[in-house]
């Protein structure tokens, strides 16, 4: 468990169940979940989710009698399984992936994976990051905000290496299409945190989002503008409001 002083008063973060507590109450909400709950992303979700059980469907063989009705449920059961195995295998990806860009801030001269696809992400990202950073400030910094009341973890703060050296929020996500249009959770996370540090008394210039395709390990690095921020965190503190509400039970 990490224990941060924080914003006047102390932040807990307990890794394994992703949870946090603020001055030891549970924070009931986190940037993560606000961001992944935009109206947007219903559909996106369930989209894949169907395109996902769709293809598993087409490449398994549909077997042509059953030994029972619970033999028909099992295989089912295991073609409508496919998003999840899919989402755990992101986070396996992730997780190696963000582990590599630590060690690699940290000075440290990391291995690639024995897996081919996320040995091709590290390596595309170690690129990226020595010739882009000049200077790490935070990794994983756990941040807390008394206005909002919810916390989260923004993955990189950095010193850019440019004229100006700027100093930028980064965020690694693994995407699938590198071609699909920026889902609106990702740019409106990166606009909580940017406004997290700022009220912590950091300043930001500008945040970069630096997506990777799991299957190749192309990047795309996306940087967004002060007119792009407002507009970002608008829709983020919109969908926070929305995170919030309770419809009020009518008496008739």
């Amino acid at each position: 468990m990490e224990i941060i002083s924080t914003m006047g008063g102390t932040l807990t973060y307990e890794d394994g169940r992703h949870r946090y507590e603020w001055n030891g109450e549970k924070v009931p909400l986190t940037v993560s979940a606000v961001s992944g709950g935009y109206p947007l992303n219903f559909g996106i979700a369930a989209g894949w989710a169907a395109k996902m059980i769709r293809q598993n469907l087409v490449e398994s063989d549909i077997p042509t009698s059953w030994d029972g009705p619970d033999a028909k449920q099992a295989w089912a059961k295991d073609i409508c399984g496919e998003p999840n195995r899919q989402t755990r295998r992101a986070a396996s990806i992730g997780t190696e992936v963000h582990g590599f860009i630590e060690d690699t801030a940290h000075g440290l001269d990391p291995s690639l994976s024995d897996d081919e696809n996320v040995a091709k992400c590290q390596k595309s990202l170690g690129e990226w990051f020595k010739e882009n950073i000049a200077e790490v400030l935070h990794i994983e910094r756990r941040l807390y905000s008394p206005k909002w009341a919810i916390a989260g973890t923004v993955d990189m703060v950095a010193r850019l290496n440019n004229r100006r050296k700027a100093v930028h929020i980064i965020d690694w996500k693994g995407v699938t299409d590198l071609n699909a249009t920026l889902k609106s959770g990702h740019v409106g996370q990166l606009s909580a945190y940017r406004s997290m540090l700022e009220e912590a008394g950091e300043e930001i210039d500008g945040c970069t989002l630096v997506r990777f395709s799991r299957k190749t390990g192309e990047i795309d690095p996306v940087s967004f503008s002060d007119e792009d921020y407002a507009n970002d965190l608008a829709a983020f503190e919109a969908a926070l409001l929305l995170a919030r509400y309770q419809p009020r039970p009518q008496v008739f």
